[in-house]
């Protein structure tokens, strides 16, 4: 009987994992110039320069460094992504596995408020072609979307999402099979 993995066990694991989406994401969709990070002191330092940052949560305007602070103590099979063309950071992204890697969700999404940014129009194709490809690694049979802001459904949709309604206490969520 295999014996259980410690909590550092499963950081090294799920780290490990998560570097290799990022490296494999540019290739995948053949974007050559775009670059995945974990979301570090450099990418938040970014965040904050971002122009006009007046938005408020759901529309953007998360506090990252709580947010990335909280999945980090919380959930090891996390992924966290910073999206960069170059040097320009271009969108952030949070979300977790379920607790039986049976879906994968991304919970928290936002591109950059810069309207000239070299990735605008595809922040959430990047986000989500990596959020599948990790849960896909960890055998997820389904991507979800939780709560998404009411602008962006029709994009979703495009990518392959159905919306579902909120019910008992969940959020409304888009998902696609994978």
């Amino acid at each position: 009987m295999e014996q259980e993995k410690s909590f550092q066990e499963h950081i090294e694991k799920y780290g490990a994992l998560r570097a290799e989406v990022y490296n494999e994401v540019p290739r995948a969709i053949n974007m050559p110039g775009v670059k995945l990070t974990p979301i570090n002191s450099s990418a938040l330092a970014k965040y904050e320069l971002w122009p006009n940052n007046d938005r408020l949560p759901p529309n953007g305007g998360w506090d990252w460094k709580s947010w990335v602070e909280h999945y980090r103590n919380k959930h090891p099979k996390r992924f966290e992504a910073a999206i960069w063309f170059g040097s320009t950071l271009c969108g952030l992204l949070l979300g977790k596995m379920s607790g039986r890697n049976v879906h994968i969700r991304l919970e928290v999404l936002e591109g950059s408020t810069d309207t000239t940014h070299p990735l605008k129009g595809r922040v959430a194709y990047i986000a989500l072609s990596a959020v599948e490809m990790y849960g896909y690694a960890l055998g997820a049979k389904e991507s979800r979307i939780i709560d998404p802001v009411d602008g962006a459904i029709n994009s979703y949709k495009k990518l392959g999402y159905n919306l579902f309604p909120a019910s008992k206490g969940s959020p409304r969520y888009l998902a696609k099979n994978l």
